[in-house]
């Protein structure tokens, strides 16, 4: 081994300027670019992570806290809810007439939510396998309708019992 090695010069990860290996503290920062008080940073941060573990034992503490609230709300919630059911029952009749229209009505938002670009085979392939579970035809001929050439490429997807369902059914 040769005893005449010099150590190798570091280059600055910031300017790309070589600097002394003497002023090299690990950073891979010459002292221009490096900021002047590196080591009092490092020891903040280790206090700012044991306040952040305290401060993480009563966020939790405040959770366990909030979960209690939202469950004895939630109860009075649905008290008022069936409350709230008989009174509509009794004051008008035409409630159930407005479901009825809702229902009678088939819209492709009940179906299917469309994403940003449309709709994938993700979003067809389970209404198709509700559809057919429901054993709706008509939903199953407003998607095709709707998205034919989304509903072609997912069909394929479908176990083969569901793809001879649509095939019958749709003719």
């Amino acid at each position: 081994m040769k005893k005449n090695i010099k150590p190798l010069t570091p280059r600055c990860g910031i300017c790309k300027k070589i600097y002394s290996y003497r002023d090299d503290d690990g950073s891979g920062l010459c002292p221009r670019c490096r900021p002047t008080n590196s080591q009092p940073l490092l020891a903040v941060t280790h206090k700012a992570k044991s306040i952040t573990e305290t401060e993480a034992d009563i966020k939790m503490d405040d959770f366990d806290k909030e979960e209690v609230q939202e469950a004895t709300s939630i109860v009075q919630a649905e008290e008022n809810q069936g409350a709230s059911e008989v009174v509509e029952d009794k004051d008008s009749p035409a409630a159930p007439i407005a479901v009825e229209n809702n229902d009678g009505e088939l819209k492709i938002e009940d179906i299917i939510e469309p994403g940003r670009y449309g709709v994938s085979n993700s979003q067809m392939i389970p209404a198709l396998k509700k559809a057919i579970v429901e054993e709706s035809i008509p939903k199953i001929a407003l998607l095709k309708s709707t998205y034919f050439y989304t509903f072609e490429k997912s069909v394929r997807y479908l176990k083969k019992t569901e793809r001879e369902y649509i095939v019958n059914n749709l003719k």
